[in-house]
C-alpha cells in the first residue's frame, strides 16, 4: 500500500486468498451494535514505515477498519475494529484492502436470541473459582492453542460472551450458548502475542449485547 511518498508500504498476509491466521474477537449478533470488543486481528508484512489506513467494504451494515503509523518493518499484527450494526444473521466475507493486496475473512452473525443468565463464582480472595491455564506461555510466541478454563453457574440457558481484559498483548475470550442450567466449565481461547516476561492478572468479564455486566474475578497467568 502506498498513498503518498511518506505513506507505509505493506502487504496483507494471505493475499489474494484468506487472511493468514486471522483471529475474530467479540460476539456478532443481528441487531446489536458493534463495540470495542468487536475486532479482527490480521497479519501483514511492512516493507516501509509510515502512516497507514486499512478498511473493508460495508457489508450487512458493518465495516472493519484501522489507521495509524507503522514504526517498524517486518511481519506485524493489527486489529481491524468493527463499526455498525448487523442487519441480518448469516456468514459474510469481508476483504480488507491495502493497495494492490487484499485478503478475506469470514464473520458469522448470529440470530438475535435471549442472552443467558449466569455468574462466574468468585473465591473469598477475589480469584475465579476452579480456574486453570494449562501449559507454558512464552513471551514473543503467539498464542495458538492456549485456553483459560473457568467455572460458571448458569441460571437460564442462552448465548454468552466472556472476555478478559487485554494485558501484555494477549486476551482470552469465548462466545457460545449454554444449553442447560448449573455449574459448567468454559474454555476461553487465548489470542495475541505476549510481549514481556512476568506474572499478570487477568479478569474474565461477562458481556451482554456487547456491554460489560457485573464484576470480574482474578486469574494469574505466568509468562516465561
Amino acid at each position: 500500500m502506498s498513498n503518498g511518498p511518506w505513506a507505509a508500504n505493506f502487504v496483507l498476509a494471505g493475499s489474494p486468498g484468506p487472511c493468514l491466521s486471522y483471529v475474530i474477537n467479540g460476539d456478532f449478533t443481528q441487531g446489536v451494535a458493534m463495540t470495542q470488543q468487536n475486532y479482527v486481528q490480521v497479519l501483514l508484512n511492512v516493507n516501509r514505515t509510515g502512516p497507514f489506513n486499512i478498511s473493508t467494504e460495508t457489508i450487512d451494515g458493518i465495516i472493519f477498519s484501522q489507521s495509524g503509523t507503522f514504526t517498524d518493518t517486518g511481519r506485524q499484527q493489527i486489529n481491524l475494529h468493527g463499526k455498525g450494526k448487523p442487519v441480518q444473521s448469516g456468514k459474510f466475507n469481508f476483504s480488507p484492502v491495502a493497495g494492490a493486496s487484499s485478503c478475506t475473512f469470514e464473520i458469522n452473525v448470529r440470530d438475535s436470541i435471549s442472552p443467558a443468565t449466569y455468574q462466574i463464582p468468585v473465591n473469598s480472595d477475589g480469584t475465579c473459582s476452579s480456574y486453570a491455564v494449562p501449559g507454558a506461555i512464552y513471551h514473543g510466541v503467539p498464542l495458538t492453542h492456549t485456553n483459560m478454563t473457568i467455572t460458571v453457574d448458569v441460571f437460564e440457558p442462552g448465548e454468552f460472551t466472556i472476555t478478559t481484559n487485554s494485558i501484555n498483548g494477549i486476551i482470552f475470550s469465548k462466545t457460545g450458548k449454554f444449553l442447560s442450567k448449573g455449574i459448567q466449565k468454559v474454555q476461553l481461547v487465548g489470542s495475541g502475542t505476549p510481549k514481556d516476561i512476568g506474572v499478570f492478572i487477568f479478569s474474565p468479564f461477562i458481556f451482554i449485547n456487547g456491554i460489560k455486566a457485573g464484576n470480574g474475578c482474578n486469574v494469574t497467568v505466568y509468562i516465561f
